[in-house]
């Protein structure tokens, strides 16, 4: 018995949390993420693991992690970030964290990578530039970090960083670059449309920046994904409008990008007319789960995602293995109010969902766990349910809603059924 999850990429020891530079190579898919392999007992060295599954086959195969936090610069941490494609040049971009006296400093930094899909896993080195970004534009604090990096349709590249203004209120500023190397600030992105709330949020993690085709009007809408922190939760969601300069009009305000109890720090990269996910099924200082005590690790990431615009909203799509080894359960909802069960091989039943019809053809989707409840309005139809070690995933008219929880079997026993009751 085992609550280590088969499809879903799990650190091998350690910690895991933010994936990070997301490169696809034909159906191979390479994911970066943020990976502290002494953890708990050791000295915190938060560097980028390193891992690569096939698109439908769904097994990931650790490789050896690509950074460690041994440069002066960043000694104390490479934060998360993402990767460029340009040609046959591949480059990662990360924040480089250093303390010292108990002053924190952020860089941001550049990592050239040949062979990525060679026999060792890529070889890595960093930029004799670096750091490209010696220290934060003034007006804001050293909460700077997380470089997601686009190429916009000028050709030039954007830098997107999740900051804290001086009157600790979170932000997002854009860099501009010809070539990757050199990079100019630009400023802060200002919206028109945006729901208020997002002032009291004191930092903006992990933005995301993509651009989609709307399948219901054809028209090319911007996509911006970031994870606002307020002082008592942390969050992940997503804007849609059109981004000129550094203004973003919004047009369908914040919404979150998953229901579920644990998602956060998605990461994104541009696939067809859509993109491709990988989300980190954990939160922030939420690390005391039975996988660390039993197996010694702790967090995983979803499964690849396809992300769809439609009607100006999200629809996702998870992109299960042809021949799981896993639970997957499909149930219809409609007018009649359902309650189902996840049930292990011990009878146990550490998650419940529910459904409740209001309105004709739409309902409440609920996930229980441990007495919190997590719930999304949606339309009636299918509802998908995946249980694979101690990753749970769910997806409801035809992926209009999705939660993410991590839900822990009775000693990390298999699971069973969903019983519909």
């Amino acid at each position: 018995m085992t609550y280590r999850p088969m499809y879903h990429l799990s650190p091998p020891q350690g910690r895991l949390n933010d994936p990070n530079g997301l490169v696809l190579s034909g159906q191979t898919l390479h994911a970066f993420y943020q990976h502290d392999p002494a953890f708990p007992a050791g000295k915190k060295r938060t560097g980028w693991g390193h891992a690569v599954t096939t698109l439908g086959e769904g097994t990931w195969r650790h490789l050896p992690d690509a950074l460690y936090p041994d440069f002066p610069y960043d000694r104390h941490g490479c934060y998360s970030g993402s990767a460029a494609v340009d040609g046959e040049r591949v480059a990662l971009l990360y924040t480089g964290n250093l303390t010292v006296d108990g002053e924190r400093y952020a860089t941001q930094n550049l990592v050239e990578v040949t062979d990525l899909d060679g026999p060792a896993g890529g070889y890595f080195r960093r930029s004799p530039n670096n750091p490209l970004i010696g220290a934060p534009a003034p007006g804001y604090t050293a909460h700077y970090r997380d470089p997601h990096v686009t190429r916009g349709a000028d050709g030039r590249w954007r830098m997107l960083l999740g900051a804290q203004r001086a009157d600790l209120a979170g932000a997002v500023v854009m860099y501009t670059s010809d070539d990757l190397d050199v990079w100019r600030f630009e400023g802060e992105l200002t919206f028109a449309g945006l729901s208020r709330n997002l002032a009291a949020a004191y930092m903006w993690e992990c933005p995301n920046l993509v651009r989609l085709v709307d399948e219901a009007t054809g028209a090319e809408r911007d996509v911006l994904v970031f994870c606002p922190q307020f002082r008592d939760v942390d969050e992940c969601g997503y804007v849609v409008g059109t981004l000129t300069g550094t203004h973003f009009e919004v047009e369908t305000d914040y919404t979150p990008v998953d229901y579920g109890h644990e998602f956060y720090a998605p990461q994104l990269i541009a696939h067809g007319d859509g993109a491709l996910m990988l989300g980190w099924m954990g939160l922030p200082g939420r690390d005391d789960t039975p996988t660390l005590a039993a197996e010694g690790w702790v967090h995983q990431l979803t499964l690849p995602r396809r992300v769809r615009l439609r009607g100006g909203r999200l629809v996702q799509e998870l992109i299960l293995p042809a021949h799981p080894d896993m639970l997957v359960e499909r149930v219809e909802v409609g007018a009649e109010p359902l309650r189902a069960q996840l049930i292990d091989a011990t009878g146990d039943a550490p998650l419940t969902l529910t459904w409740t019809p209001s309105t004709p053809g739409r309902g409440t989707l609920a996930l229980e766990k441990s007495g919190l409840v997590r719930w999304a309005e949606c339309a009636a139809g299918e509802v998908l349910v995946t249980a694979d070690g101690a990753a749970v995933e769910v997806t409801a008219a035809g992926g209009e809603v999705a939660f993410s929880s991590a839900v822990f079997s009775r000693d990390g026993a298999p699971w069973e059924r969903l019983e519909v009751q």
